[in-house]
């Protein structure tokens, strides 16, 4: 009999790491793969969604609020074809087993919070009904924890991917505490693994296996053939930016960051192919200052998209001169690539890197003499810090026999 392997795919990050690692226990004989996803909570509950979330608009959100909910009405597959994450899923041939309409929106602390408490009862009633034998986590988001907490009161083992690392804001917490919930644990780099054994995990169970995002750019096609950017010149140098919110500043700071970001866009007038945020607290904030630049001012040498698949943000990155954020990404993936990337504040702080990463901090005139220096310097070897693109057959392989035994003990670290 197959062991069931739950993956829930709650954010586009999570698909584009996880595509091999779906596509390596799909094909095992020994796994039976699973996929959950998460959906907006306006789907299937409008008037709870209307009370707790908080939209940059109501003018611009409550349409499509309505619009969502009408969707609900016509059932899941609906639902999964309307979703953008859902569909590319549905694309690439993946069979998607439930889903959990979840995300309130506002990207704000509170929104948050409130959508990990309605998640986690939908969470385990998906679980009751799927019956896996493991739950596969994924990394550090918030959605994440959610997962975490529903599959350890169900007594159902989890495996924990990338835990052990270290970085700035919420996420920090938030993986450290994922992996104190889970049984089988999944690092990127030996020093990880180090760490994941430091919290008392039993080292037996600890295996640095490498990312699996590295494994999705190992053998993809990274040449741009259909260039998704009208007016976009590929031919000519354009930098790729990211700038995710800090959870853990102010709505000031965030606010801070992304416009000191943009006046040195602004400044350097560069092809820049610029992409949204995620949904994390202080979204709102870098969202309103990108949404205000590009509708006062459409400058014709961004393009901006709010999602990009996955194959072709590894693409844009791949050759892209510079890539200028705080996306995990650019120095997992980055590092592979040897793209140059300048690093803006405190999100990623302490997290392992190669030599393509250069940090700064917010200060715009840091910004853009990083962006300079790091153009001027040119492309970096392909660094192998993060894997050599064999993790998702190391993953498959150990979830198909290890013991999945729910009881954990505190292991004693010997300094």
């Amino acid at each position: 009999m197959r062991r069931k392997v739950l993956v829930p795919i709650f954010n586009r990050a999570h698909y584009g790491r996880l595509r091999p690692v779906l596509l390596a226990i799909k094909n095992h004989t020994a796994l039976e793969l699973q996929i959950i996803v998460a959906v907006p909570a306006a789907y299937k509950n409008f008037f709870g969604n209307l009370k707790n979330s908080r939209p940059h608009s109501w003018l611009l959100s409550l349409p499509w609020y309505i619009r969502a909910r009408l969707i609900g009405f016509l059932g899941s597959n609906k639902i999964l074809k309307n979703d953008f994450l859902a569909s590319k899923l549905l694309d690439d041939g993946f069979n998607i087993n439930g889903f959990v309409p979840m995300f309130i929106d506002g990207g704000v602390s509170d929104t948050m919070a409130k959508s990990v408490g309605l998640g986690i009862p939908l969470i385990v009633e998906e679980i009751k009904r799927l019956k896996p034998d493991i739950v596969f986590v994924n990394a550090d988001r918030f959605e994440m924890m959610g997962v975490a907490l529903a599959a350890s009161y169900m007594n159902v083992p989890i495996a924990h991917n990338e835990g052990g690392d270290v970085s700035g804001t919420l996420d920090e917490s938030i993986r450290h505490s994922i992996t104190k919930l889970s049984h089988v644990h999944f690092t990127s780099t030996e020093s990880s693994r180090r760490r994941v054994i430091q919290m008392g995990e039993n080292p037996e169970r600890v295996f640095a296996v490498g990312s699996p995002a590295i494994d999705a750019v190992k053998n993809l096609d990274l040449q741009i053939r259909k260039n998704i950017f009208t007016g976009l010149d590929i031919s000519k140098p354009f930098l790729l930016t990211l700038l995710h919110p800090v959870a853990t500043s102010s709505s000031k700071e965030n606010s801070l960051m992304a416009n000191n970001l943009i006046k040195v866009l602004k400044d350097l007038k560069m092809q820049t192919v610029l992409l949204g945020s995620n949904t994390d607290a202080g979204s709102d904030e870098v969202g309103k200052a990108i949404r205000s630049w590009i509708s006062t001012e459409n400058p014709d040498y961004v393009f901006f998209t709010k999602h990009l698949h996955p194959d072709d943000f590894y693409r844009y990155l791949n050759a892209s001169v510079c890539a200028i954020g705080n996306s995990s990404s650019f120095i997992r993936e980055g590092a592979y690539f040897g793209t140059p990337v300048v690093l803006i504040g405190s999100r990623q702080n302490k997290r392992e890197r190669a030599e393509n990463i250069l940090e700064c901090d917010e200060n715009c005139e840091n910004i853009k003499s990083s962006i300079e220096k790091q153009i001027k310097v040119g492309r970096f070897n392909k660094s192998l810090l993060f894997g050599n693109g064999e993790a998702s057959n190391h993953v498959s392989g150990i979830l198909s026999r290890i013991n999945l035994d729910v009881q954990k003990s505190f292991k004693d670290y010997d300094a």
